[in-house]
C-alpha cells in the first residue's frame, strides 16, 4: 500500500500502528485524535515519506510525526492553529517547512533533531518560542523570530551549530539564557534586530555576547489600506491620489513617546513622496499629546519608475487615480 489517507471519523490510533508498514504517503484528516507517544508514536520508524493535513485540520497532535526519519515533505494547512510537542521531532530528512501565518502554538521539542532542516520562520502571531523547540537542528543557518515573541524558552536553539543568522525583530529584547543559543557561534552568527533598539539588545544579558548586531528597517504591511496622498502638479495646482495597499516604513524611536501614525505631507508626487510620523506621549502632562519632531527626518520615498524607494533599500508601490 503506497498510501493510505486517515478519515476525519478516526478519534483515536493504537501504539506503532504504522511501524514496519510499507506506506510511503499519508493524508491526515482527522480534527482531534489521541495518539500514542514517545516509541508509541503512530509513524515511529516508519518508511513514510510524504505526509499531507487536510484543510480543516486545526491541530496536529503531539508525536504524530515523532521520528519520522524517511519523512521529506510535509503540506501543513492553512487554517492549523497548534503544532503539538514533539510533533515532528527527529524528522532527519527535512529541509524546508512553511508554519502557516494561522498558528499561535508550538510545543516543546516540536522540530527538534530535524538535522536537515535549514531555515525556520516562526509565524507572525506567535508569543513564545518554546522550550527546545529547534534544538539540535545541526543543519540550521536562519532564524526568523516575529515582533510578536515575547519569550524565548530554555535550549530553544540549543547546538544550533550553523547558524549563520538571527532575526529578532521584537523591539523589547526577550530575556535568554544562555543555555538557549548554547554552540551558537555568536563570533560569526549575525543577529538582525529593528534598527532603532540596537543598544536595548547590546545592553540585554546574552544578546549582548553577538558581535554583530545590525539593525533593519522593519516594516508593516496594511492590507487593502486606503491613504489619501496630496500632491501637486506642475501648474502648481493641488491634487489628491488614493494609494492602496502599500507598506508603512518603520518609525524611528522617540524616548518617551508611542509612535501613532504616519501623515503624508503635501509634495509633488512625480519627485517623491514624505511621510512625517506623528507620535503619542506617554504621559501627557509633561509633553505635548501628539507630537512631530522637526529634528526628526522625514521618510520621503523617492520616485523610481513605476515605484517608490525609501533610503535607496526598500520598495513600496503606490497604485491609484487622481482626484480631481
Amino acid at each position: 500500500m503506497e498510501s493510505v489517507t486517515i478519515p476525519s471519523t478516526v478519534t483515536s490510533i493504537g501504539s506503532s500502528a504504522f511501524k514496519g508498514n510499507p506506506t510511503k504517503s499519508v493524508t491526515w484528516l482527522p480534527a482531534n485524535c489521541s495518539v500514542g507517544t514517545g516509541d508509541n508514536a503512530p509513524f515511529y520508524g516508519s518508511q513514510i515519506t510524504s505526509f499531507v493535513f487536510g484543510d480543516s485540520v486545526k491541530t496536529i497532535p503531539g508525536y504524530l510525526c515523532y521520528q519520522m526519519n524517511k519523512l521529506d515533505s510535509v503540506t501543513l494547512p492553512e487554517k492549523l492553529t497548534t503544532i503539538g510537542q514533539y510533533a515532528f521531532n527527529g524528522c532527519s530528512l527535512f529541509k524546508n517547512v512553511t508554519i502557516p501565518a494561522s498558528v499561535t502554538s508550538i510545543g516543546t521539542y516540536a522540530f527538534a533533531f530535524c538535522t536537515s532542516l535549514k531555515n525556520f520562520e516562526f509565524p507572525k502571531g506567535i508569543k513564545t518560542v518554546a522550550t527546545s523547540v529547534l534544538e539540535g537542528c545541526t543543519a540550521l543557518e536562519d532564524v526568523i523570530i516575529p515582533a510578536s515573541v515575547t519569550t524565548i524558552g530554555q535550549d530553544a536553539f540549543y547546538n544550533c551549530s550553523k547558524l549563520v543568522s538571527i532575526h529578532n525583530y521584537a523591539i523589547t529584547p526577550q530575556s535568554l539564557q544562555s543555555r538557549a543559543v548554547y554552540n551558537v557561534n555568536k563570533q560569526t552568527c549575525i543577529l538582525y534586530v529593528p534598527m532603532d533598539y540596537i543598544d536595548l539588545y547590546q545592553a540585554k544579558a546574552v544578546w549582548c555576547d553577538f558581535a554583530n548586531i545590525i539593525g533593519v528597517a522593519t516594516d508593516l504591511q496594511f492590507e487593502e489600506q486606503t491613504v489619501q496622498v496630496s500632491y501637486l502638479k506642475e501648474d502648481s495646482t493641488l491634487h489628491y491620489m488614493e494609494a492602496q495597499k502599500w507598506q508603512i516604513p518603520h518609525a524611528p524611536r522617540i524616548e518617551g513617546f508611542t509612535f501613532l501614525k504616519w501623515q503624508v505631507l503635501p509634495g509633488d508626487l512625480a519627485e517623491g513622496i514624505v511621510l512625517q510620523a506623528v507620535y503619542e506621549a506617554n504621559n501627557p502632562t509633561e509633553a505635548p499629546a501628539v507630537y512631530t519632531n522637526p529634528a526628526n527626518p522625514a521618510q520621503k520615498l523617492i520616485k523610481n519608475g513605476n515605484v517608490y524607494i525609501l533610503h535607496g533599500d526598500k520598495t513600496y508601490s503606490i497604485s491609484g487615480q487622481a482626484i480631481q
